[in-house]
């Protein structure tokens, strides 16, 4: 990185402090991705970590692993039953706009019962620039009134990354990750089976050497593997690929398709 590109990113640093220094108390949305542990450590580190409650949503949707992380930092868990939820189950094209606001809505009641009046977002100026099309849970951070200070100031996920690496966050060359009901198709109805399948599929995945990748439901007899790029070609060797497959179809996969374009 150049000096002049240095000094631009630590100006940007340093306006997220002054953002983050306005306010007496805040909660934070926690995900435990690279943008919430870059947000929560930049606020206790402005705020002080008295001043500064994380919430985590904790549910079926994410692996116990994500979770593991999540309790790597002094966090409060929400247990949330999303499966329980009719218009989360029917799966429809507004699923993530539905499902954000209802959670964001539970941890704005439980900031009020603290005393704390803003809820801080991890969305980066990344995710602004895909609109609420790609990005369906910007609606409901826009309705309820969710600040978004890293998007605010500025700061892309590359440049997200850059600093949490200078403040030693092991999370700073962490693959992004999404919820599990992400791999079923809008329209497929989601079910504790359903994930239990991608679960399972991941993790053959996972064994074999090929991190940070998804296995896509089409329909419930064909899946799509998404892989990073560069571990294509060793997935298409015969003998990998077989020897995948067959773990695959004992999780129950039927066919299985390969997604050329990659992560």
């Amino acid at each position: 990185m150049t000096a002049t590109k240095t000094s631009e990113l630590q100006a940007k640093a340093e306006r997220l402090k002054n953002c983050l220094r306005k306010f007496g108390q805040v909660g934070i949305a926690f995900s435990g991705g690279v943008d919430s542990s870059f947000l929560l450590r930049s606020a206790i580190d402005s705020l002080g970590a008295e001043n500064v409650l994380a919430l985590h949503a904790r549910s079926c949707l994410q692996k116990q692993e994500e979770q593991e992380r999540a309790a790597s930092w002094s966090v409060r868990f929400v247990d949330i039953e999303p499966l329980t939820w009719p218009d989360f189950i029917r799966n429809q094209s507004d699923r993530c706009y539905l499902c954000k606001r209802r959670i964001y809505s539970l941890f704005l009641e439980i900031l009020a019962r603290e005393g704390i009046a803003v809820l801080f977002d991890g969305t980066n100026l990344d995710d602004l620039q895909q609109s609420e099309k790609g990005r369906p849970g910007l609606r409901a951070i826009a309705e309820l009134g969710v600040q978004t200070p890293l998007a605010d100031c500025g700061l892309s996920k590359a440049e997200i990354r850059e600093l949490s690496r200078d403040l030693g966050l092991a999370t700073w060359n962490q693959p992004s990750d999404s919820c599990l009901a992400t791999r079923i198709p809008a329209g497929m109805e989601i079910t504790a089976e359903r994930l239990a399948q991608v679960v399972a599929m991941e993790q053959v995945l996972y064994d074999a050497g090929f991190f940070s990748c998804r296995a896509r439901l089409l329909d419930d007899t064909v899946v799509c593997l998404q892989l990073r790029q560069k571990d294509i070609d060793r997935f298409c060797a015969l003998a990998v690929r077989q020897e995948v497959s067959c773990l695959l179809k004992r999780t129950g996969a039927g066919k299985i398709v390969l997604d050329l374009d990659g992560r």
